[in-house]
């Protein structure tokens, strides 16, 4: 009567922690975010000159130590003079930190105010190092009287210059 006893207590043990482990097992780790702020504004500057300044409703710290921008971005270009040179938004943003590198996409416009150029697609790259914008994306440019069309594109930040790599459509030369 005592092995029986003996052998029913063993496996009473036996039952629970090995329920006790399956349950802690199956535990999911956090994936989400770990920090939120709202209403940020970022300022980068060279030497003392600001050169940009970044604002958006919403910014995630990703536990990647990547930035995601759920609700969008607004990017100001500056020159010298500290005056604006041209203005980014986007609906949606992510900075990957390891390659220096945002992904700006949903409604993307690249307005360069001060040379009446207007970019609008859907993607866009840009690379703060080398301070380049690109897409492979269909694209429209408004520049004065003109709409250019294309699919693909390589600009300057500041979208001063630029150069289409499949432009559609009509358009005068110079």
């Amino acid at each position: 009567m005592v092995r029986v006893v003996i052998v029913l207590i063993v496996l009473g043990i036996t039952t629970a922690c090995s329920n006790y482990v399956e349950k802690v097992k199956f535990v999911e780790p956090y994936k989400g975010p770990m920090m939120r702020a709202e209403n940020i504004t970022t300022i980068y500057s060279d030497s003392g000159h600001t050169k940009l300044k970044l604002q958006a409703p919403v910014q995630l710290l990703l536990q990647t130590n990547d930035r995601e921008f759920p609700q969008g971005i607004y990017v100001e270009f500056f020159d010298e003079k500290k005056d604006p040179k041209a203005i980014l938004t986007s609906n949606y943003a992510i900075f990957y930190k390891n390659e220096n590198l945002y992904k700006i996409s949903g409604n993307v416009v690249v307005d360069n105010k001060r040379e009446g150029k207007k970019l609008k697609t859907e993607e866009l790259f840009w690379s703060p190092a080398t301070k380049k914008i690109y897409t492979a994306k269909h694209l429209t440019i408004q520049t004065g009287n003109e709409v250019v069309e294309g699919e693909g594109m390589d600009a300057n930040q500041d979208f001063s210059s630029y150069s289409i790599r499949k432009p559609i459509g009509i358009f005068s030369v110079k």
